[in-house]
């Protein structure tokens, strides 16, 4: 079979599994944004600071659930999916005793940190909800595996749709942020249910713990270091803003991560669909996993370029639209700062998965996860202090040290990748996705400076410009326009299936 064919059969099986992903996923954007109008309006940055301070940390103590599980579990069953069962079931079993242990840590923790009675019981309320969404996670993996990701989807769109709902009607009914949590914890257990009653037409599952699974479990740790680092260095700077600065600040952080966290999406779902393909071409003799790492690559830097521009440029009406600039005029300059990491983070998230799941270099990638934490804690340290003295807003420091690690990240992906897998990347694949962007800000400038437009129309403008451009400099081949027809063929069928 021809390179270009192979490529054509990658390229449909993540056109379809995206499609999956992107149906649902719009159903859930809906969700996410009208919790983002909201959570922060009715809550407060101060409330809302106690909310993200409490996720952050339960985001943390996930990962000493997950175990690498995140990672293991999808690359092992697309490489053997007779183990599926086997690993699925231990995994399960394995991470409901780490649950158990996680709850005393997380306690104790909270308590040496001196938090108030109320982010304690947020806190506990969201450990809670671990419990079940270990075994969610452990099932999407296995789903993420066999490549049938429809099933995880419809449990997000349950959850998300359901916490959305009532969230907001909570809201409205005077509730605070514990209500709130007590409903993101009801939605995680009802996304669990859901995607439990699916797993029983395609798996097996014996909850029996296989002793030669701790073998598994030895060759999983890098996984689950680099998962526990990067979600670390993700998330530490809310609990050192939470220490340095006041829970306004963190509310003020917190608000434009939110936004920031939701376009975050957008590479996460190719992820989802491209790491199966990676894991089964590690032993590729024929050039084909370099072709795929290449243009992933090339595709993260189509999507990361405008959408960085656009978040930057639009920062102010962002945060006026979905938080009011009365509260949380600060974050604007936050949400800019995210912005310039956007590219960094795409691409990052990609090669990362080429060293994980083809390069087998999981052991070096979390090294660099382990520095890139020494890293953000260190510029942590000395920014956020800095930042609130001099701007009275330490989220800036922290939002910059973000950036800093993210640049380090980036830098060390690029050192460990092998060679050969860039061989095929050419310059045209950097300079047509600038090109294209340069041509879509020049007007989106020129309509805010000189028209009265409302921002979203400019927005959609300025998509429809930068699509245009692509188009224009002849940035997709043949193979990649099919790919492209197909996702948009099968998204807009799975969305209307999702809404019916």
């Amino acid at each position: 079979m021809s390179n270009q064919s192979t490529r054509a059969e990658i390229g449909q099986s993540v056109a379809q599994n995206m499609s999956v992903m992107f149906g649902a996923q719009v159903v859930t954007w809906g969700s996410s944004f009208l919790l983002l109008y909201f959570l922060p309006r009715y809550l407060g940055a101060e409330d809302f600071g106690r909310l993200y301070l409490a996720l952050s940390i339960k985001m943390i103590l996930g990962l000493f659930i997950d175990f690498g599980g995140n990672y293991l579990i999808p690359k092992e069953v697309a490489r053997s999916q007779s183990k599926g069962e086997t690993i699925l079931s231990s995994y399960i079993l394995f991470r409901s005793l780490l649950w158990v242990l996680s709850i005393a840590l997380i306690l104790l923790f909270s308590n040496l940190l001196g938090y108030s009675q109320h982010v304690h019981l947020l806190i506990l309320i969201l450990v809670i909800a671990k419990l079940w969404e270990g075994g969610t996670t452990a099932l999407s993996g296995y789903f993420q595996g066999i490549e049938k990701m429809e099933y995880p989807s419809i449990g997000n769109i349950v959850e998300k749709v359901f916490v959305a709902v009532f969230a907001v009607g909570a809201l409205l009914m005077g509730a605070d942020s514990i209500g709130v949590a007590v409903v993101m914890t009801i939605g995680a257990l009802l996304n669990l249910i859901v995607i439990y009653g699916y797993s029983r037409r395609v798996v097996r599952i014996s909850y029996k713990f296989d002793p030669e699974m701790f073998s598994l479990f030895r060759a999983g740790m890098p996984f689950f270091l680099f998962s526990l680092f990067s979600v670390i260095y993700y998330r530490i700077d809310a609990i050192m803003l939470a220490s340095f600065t006041s829970e306004e600040v963190t509310g003020w952080y917190g608000g434009a991560f939110r936004f920031f966290d939701i376009v975050m999406v957008l590479p996460l779902l190719y992820k989802t669909a491209i790491f199966p393909v990676f894991s089964k071409l590690w032993d590729n003799k024929k050039g084909v996993l370099e072709s795929t790492v290449a243009h992933s690559m090339r595709l993260m830097i189509i999507l990361g370029l405008p959408v960085a521009a656009l978040i930057y440029i639009f920062a102010e009406p962002i945060i006026h639209f979905f938080m009011g600039l009365e509260e949380y005029g600060p974050s604007i300059i936050i949400l800019q700062i995210f912005a310039l990491s956007i590219p960094f983070i795409y691409i990052d998230i990609i090669l990362g998965s080429a060293l994980m799941g083809a390069a087998n270099m999981q052991k070096k990638w979390a090294v660099v996860g382990f520095i890139a934490i020494l890293i953000n804690i260190s510029a942590n340290y000395l920014m956020i202090p800095y930042a609130q003295q001099v701007f009275l807003n330490g989220g800036i420091g922290a939002a910059v040290a973000t950036l800093i690690t993210e640049i380090f990240v980036l830098g060390s992906a690029f050192y460990l990748l092998p060679k050969e897998y860039l061989q095929t990347f050419k310059s045209s694949y950097i300079f047509k996705p600038v090109s294209a962007t340069i041509f879509m800000i020049l007007p989106v400038i020129l309509l805010l400076s000189y028209t009265g437009l409302y921002w979203m129309i400019i927005l959609l403008f300025a998509t429809v410009i930068y699509i245009s451009g692509l188009f224009l400099l002849k940035a997709f081949d043949t193979v990649e326009l099919k790919m492209i027809t197909l996702f948009i063929s099968q998204s807009r069928q799975n969305l209307l299936a999702y809404i019916k």
